[in-house]
């Protein structure tokens, strides 16, 4: 979720459920645990006597779970590549929606008053979002990360929000800390001063949209079964121009190009397509310059509806085409099954919004990063890439050299992701199939 400097709307979910998932088992020098996925109930956007703009409404949103203070107090945030302050406590009452309100006063909330450790910093500040923004006040505490063998990380620096407007959860922002856009230690820099990582590097993998073990981040390490093959590094590129002035450090990297491969196997590139691109896991859609929305609106000959999204028929998301980002010599084929959501009963749209204001530069958000394995590597400024797949776990340290994630190679084949990304009854009915046949048999 980028910062309202960039000029785009974005917004949080009326989510579902949240999954109920174990804590992943760490190693010295690593930090693992669970990427949750909040999943939003029919918002029936079409339905409304005031449209709501696609760009307004998350249907699938990633967090992570923290427990703060002593005692320990359970939150969830958003997990967000794309801002780089931690901050807790949104207003409720000021949600976007009734939903909204709901899943906020049921994420946990972080009250001051009711930690031994709390210490006020004595300093507030406005966050603002393309949808919504936070006031929060400083504090530190003491922050416990679940999985990491019940050792706090001592004097945390983070926002208690202290009035929010149109946000249903608090934000976990992971990028860039201490020495690029803050003066003082992140979540990020805090996991390495404090010795639980060896590297200020972090992985991630958000797992399918469809896939029922959501996914994971690893701080300090990387899991060779997500990926296949070697992984490709590139440059994290400096801070680029948004809106009038420089932004701030984010995970920028250079895009080669941007095109589709039909599902009867007819590839096309679109031009004007190379660019620098943002890694923004706060975000459920990818923005994209106007020219190329409107290149996928013809090829998906996809109906653009009044909330700004490019409908197509459900049933186009079997089929077996890929939307594809290239960058240097790897290409990230996204399958329509990632690149397209339900939205609601009958209603699917692809995962994109035309970026307003700027018709060069990218944001890459949950609709293509479902489909890569990517490393971010604040120590040495790189960013490691490699199509994502899913055959088990095996994490590994991640040290702070130049070049480290290039000794490790991916376990996968690329069969290995469609099990994780297919919706279920492309399984199921297959398999009761099978079982009818046999039943003739036996």
């Amino acid at each position: 979720m980028m910062l309202a400097l960039a000029g785009f709307q974005l917004a949080f979910a009326l989510l579902g459920p949240a999954l109920t998932l174990p804590t992943i088992e760490t190693k010295k020098g690593l930090l693992s645990l669970p990427v949750l996925q909040k999943r939003s109930q029919s918002v029936n956007l079409r339905k409304r006597d005031n449209v709501v703009a696609l760009g307004n409404v998350s249907t699938l949103t990633y967090l992570i779970r923290l427990e703060i203070g002593t005692p320990p107090q359970p939150v969830e945030v958003v997990l967000d590549t794309g801002s780089f302050e931690l901050w807790v406590d949104p207003t409720c009452a000021t949600a976007a929606t009734q939903g909204q309100e709901e899943k906020c006063n049921a994420s946990g909330r972080y009250v001051p008053g009711q930690s031994s450790t709390y210490v006020d910093k004595g300093a507030k500040q406005h966050i603002g979002y393309g949808k919504g923004g936070a006031e929060i006040s400083y504090a530190a505490d003491s922050i416990l990360v679940p999985g990491s063998n019940s050792q706090p990380l001592r004097n945390v620096v983070f926002g208690v929000g202290v009035n929010t407007t149109e946000l249903a959860w608090g934000v976990g922002g992971i990028g860039h800390g201490n020495g690029f856009n803050l003066h003082y230690n992140n979540l990020i820099d805090e996991l390495h001063a404090q010795g639980i990582t060896q590297s200020k590097a972090f992985s991630i993998a958000l797992g399918g949209q469809y896939s029922e073990t959501g996914g994971a981040i690893i701080f300090g390490g990387v899991d060779t079964k997500k990926f296949g093959g070697k992984l490709h590094k590139f440059d994290n590129m400096p801070p680029q121009i948004e809106g009038s002035k420089e932004g701030p450090w984010r995970y920028w990297v250079q895009m080669k190009s941007v095109g589709i491969t039909t599902p009867n196997k007819v590839v096309a590139t679109y031009e004007y397509s190379t660019m620098p691109a943002l890694l923004d896991t706060g975000s459920t859609w990818s923005y994209l310059p106007q020219h190329i929305f409107d290149s996928l609106q013809d090829d998906f000959n996809a109906t653009l509806s009044e909330d700004g999204s490019l409908e197509v028929p459900c049933s186009i998301a079997d089929q077996p085409g890929t939307v594809d980002f290239t960058f240097g010599d790897l290409t990230i084929q996204v399958p329509y099954s990632e690149f397209i959501s339900q939205l609601e009963p009958g209603y699917c749209a692809l995962g994109v919004l035309p970026r307003k204001g700027s018709y060069d530069r990218a944001v890459l958000g949950a609709s293509f990063l479902r489909s890569a394995y990517v490393i971010f590597d604040q120590t040495n400024q790189h960013l490691y890439m490699a199509s994502y797949h899913d055959c088990g776990t095996n994490e590994q340290i991640l040290s702070g050299e130049v070049g480290a994630a290039l000794n490790l190679t991916g376990q996968c084949h690329s069969g290995h992701h469609l099990f994780a990304s297919i919706p279920m009854c492309w399984i199921i009915v297959p398999a009761a199939f099978v079982l009818w046949v046999l039943a003739l048999f036996l």
